[in-house]
């Protein structure tokens, strides 16, 4: 909403004023204009109705999302400010756990069952529907993987994790230039630049042999590739030995009643599937934003170097491209859903 009054006060501040009327073949050398033509005002109409647009959805999301989010907030809050003591106490008769270790004095009835696995689901049992979380929570619960990420206990492993990061944005550079020398090559050997002193067309061997060089480093597979996936051994390693830990801390601090109600093989399984964080920290890192700026370096390049069009074009691939990928990625998530409970109904039942 901010760039489109910023393109809105522009394009009033341009056209108001004595300009250039842009026309086809002549974008700056068209006709003198003291005043808006009817283009200009259909045009500056279009950004208006933009912003209205912009404001409504605003209003929309406040009144129909951040009032509902208020309203569930207040009412959990008078449903616990009205619940029974009674109701407290039995739990606690009971030896129910409140999660903080506080269950190691739960009771046992006779017949050695504990009470609060009566009529609850099996250990393995998990959530069969996909959370309903949108990406910002997504994005913010991202920060809480950081610190496995970042070594922070260790300044030589920090000075490696720069390294890897300025490797990645010269792998940018290198995915950008890459086209840009084949244009050269091109532009040389079609005699546009390429003729010698007698007219006759040149080899380029310098500018194939530049193009060669980028070639071997560029990519996963290339030299800087490589060199960053070796650096990267044992940030890796320190990353999984801190999810390890932290796994196996927060196993251990968890009430009795818990240990009562879950089963060991499917324990173990969850903390042998746990082990994937850490590839998927080095999947978003080094691949998943990697990706969506090169494809805002494409954008800018297009607008800059060719035209406005260009740049439309690659923003709607760029858009629908996303959209499919997430798209794929939520069907995939519920048949992913299902594979991950029933392997770990298997590990529970061996």
């Amino acid at each position: 909403m901010v760039l489109e009054i910023i393109l809105l006060a522009a394009s009033l501040s341009l056209y108001t004023h004595t300009h250039r009327e842009p026309g086809v073949g002549k974008p700056r050398d068209g006709p003198l204009r003291f005043r808006m033509t009817e283009w200009e005002i259909i045009e500056a109409m279009i950004g208006l109705v933009r912003i209205l647009l912009l404001f409504s959805l605003i209003g929309f999301y406040w009144v129909f999302v951040s009032r509902q989010c208020v309203k569930k907030q207040r009412d959990m809050q008078n449903l616990s400010e009205t619940t029974s003591l009674l109701a407290a106490q039995e739990h606690a008769e009971n030896g129910i756990a409140n999660g903080n270790g506080n269950g190691y004095g739960s009771t046992m009835p006779v017949g050695g069952k504990h009470s609060h696995t009566e009529g609850t689901p099996a250990g393995w049992s998990r959530p069969v529907g996909v959370p309903s979380r949108s990406w910002w929570e997504y994005i913010k619960g991202y920060h809480v993987f950081f610190p496995y990420l970042w070594p922070s206990k260790d300044r030589r492993l920090q000075i490696v994790v720069i390294m890897c990061f300025i490797i990645v944005v010269i792998q940018r550079g290198v995915n950008l230039w890459v086209p840009y020398q084949v244009g050269v090559i091109t532009n040389e050997l079609s005699g546009e630049s390429g003729r010698d002193d007698g007219g006759k067309i040149r080899m380029p061997w310098g500018g194939i042999c530049f193009y060669i060089f980028l070639r071997f480093i560029q990519g996963n597979n290339g030299v800087l590739g490589a060199v960053r996936s070796t650096l990267w051994i044992p940030i890796g390693q320190y990353s999984y030995r801190e999810l390890s830990v932290a796994a196996f801390e927060h196993v251990h601090s968890l009430s009795l009643d818990f240990h009562l109600g879950k089963k060991t093989g499917e324990v173990l399984s969850a903390l042998g599937k746990g082990s994937s964080i850490n590839t998927f920290l080095e999947q978003v890192t080094f691949q998943v934003v990697p990706m969506l700026v090169d494809l805002c370096v494409a954008i800018g390049y297009f607008l800059v170097a060719y035209d406005a069009y260009y740049a439309l074009v690659i923003s709607v691939v760029t858009f629908w491209y996303i959209y499919l990928t997430i798209r794929m990625a939520q069907w995939r998530a519920e048949i992913r859903r299902k594979m991950v409970n029933a392997d770990r109904e298997e590990d529970a039942v061996k």
